[in-house]
């Protein structure tokens, strides 16, 4: 529901900048043994990834940095030096997701040009990065079964 308004003020991600970035990629290696650097690991899918991760015996970082940082999260990077990195980090509004429809510009900073941000600093540096994301979790019932019928906004 992002108005063609808000779109000028994030032009200059461009596609070819972004694709030099990425073919630049190839040409870094990323660090081996490092631990799993997670973001957003407060929040509760990546308090359940960091929990699934180190009942699995891997070493794991919790990042300090906010995604609309870039220069905070490419020192964490370089100080942190991981082997991989878990994105489970958005803005999902306070106190309910209808916050975001207000915060428009502010959910984009953060969770599409921060994120992209994230996956450009790892490509830099030739890091893996799994990205988690979604849009608002449901509960499926008799009425809206998995594959079956889709929720809508009127949807409690």
């Amino acid at each position: 529901h992002i108005s063609h308004s808000h779109s000028s003020h994030f032009s200059h991600f461009s596609h070819a900048s972004f694709s030099a970035t990425m073919a630049s990629a190839s040409e870094t290696k990323a660090p081996e043994g490092g631990p799993i650097l997670v973001f957003g690991s407060t929040g509760w899918i990546g308090s359940q990834i960091v929990d699934l991760l180190k009942k699995g015996g891997k070493d794991v970082v919790c990042a300090r940095s906010r995604l609309e940082n870039r220069e905070d999260c490419a020192r964490e990077l370089d100080e942190v030096k991981p082997s991989a990195v878990m994105n489970c980090a958005g803005l999902t509004g306070r106190p309910n997701v209808d916050w975001c429809e207000d915060h428009k510009e502010e959910v984009m900073r953060v969770n599409v040009i921060g994120t992209l941000s994230l996956v450009d600093l790892c490509s830099q540096r030739g890091l893996h990065i799994t990205n988690f994301a979604t849009g608002c979790i449901y509960s499926y019932d008799a009425e809206h079964t998995i594959g079956g019928k889709g929720f809508t906004e009127e949807d409690e």
